[in-house]
C-alpha cells in the first residue's frame, strides 16, 4: 500500500518528486484532473513527510515562479480566434487598486499634503496672513508633485 502526499500542481510535483528522489525514496507520481497525485511506499511515508516539511520553501516557490496554466478537457478546448500579441503593448501589472500601488501613491502625495497641512497650521497661527500662506502651501505641493513626475518618480 502506498502513503498518498496529495495532489500537487505539475511545477510544485517536479520540485516534490526531485526532493524526495534526491533523498532516497522512490515517489511515484499519478496525472489527474485534481493535478499530480505524489505517492510513496508506507514504509517510507515518515520520512517523505519530514523532507516534505523541510523542503516546503523550496516546493512553494516553484509555484510562484512559474505562470498559471489552468487544466481544460478536449470538450471545453477553444481555438484562438483573436489578434495575435503585439509585441509593443505593454505587459499588465498588478490591478490599479492593489495595496502596494495605494501605498506607493500615499508617499509620493505625503510630502505634498504636508506642505499644504502645514500651511494650513500656520494659517490659523496668523489669521490676517492666512489667505496668501494657504496660496503658497498649495503651489508648493502642485510644485512637489511635478518635480516627482519630472524626475521619473511618478511611474
Amino acid at each position: 500500500m502506498a502513503t498518498d502526499l496529495g495532489a500537487w500542481p505539475a511545477e510544485q510535483a517536479t520540485v516534490l518528486l526531485e526532493v524526495l528522489q534526491r533523498d532516497g525514496l522512490t515517489p511515484e507520481a499519478k496525472r489527474t484532473r485534481d493535478g499530480i497525485h505524489v505517492l510513496v511506499p508506507d514504509a517510507q511515508s515518515d520520512q517523505a513527510y519530514q523532507v516534505l516539511a523541510a523542503n516546503m520553501d523550496v516546493i512553494a516557490n516553484a509555484a510562484r515562479l512559474a505562470e498559471p496554466t489552468p487544466i481544460r478537457s478536449k470538450k471545453n478546448r477553444k481555438k484562438s480566434r483573436g489578434a495575435p500579441p503585439r509585441g509593443d503593448r505593454p505587459a499588465r501589472s498588478a490591478p490599479a487598486d492593489s495595496p502596494a500601488l495605494t501605498s506607493e501613491r500615499l508617499m509620493r502625495v505625503g510630502p505634498a499634503v504636508a506642505l499644504l497641512l502645514t500651511a494650513l497650521l500656520l494659517g490659523s497661527l496668523f489669521p490676517q496672513a492666512a489667505f496668501p500662506i494657504v496660496i503658497v502651501g498649495a503651489f508648493a505641493g502642485i510644485w512637489w508633485l511635478g518635480k516627482q513626475a519630472m524626475d521619473g518618480r511618478d511611474g
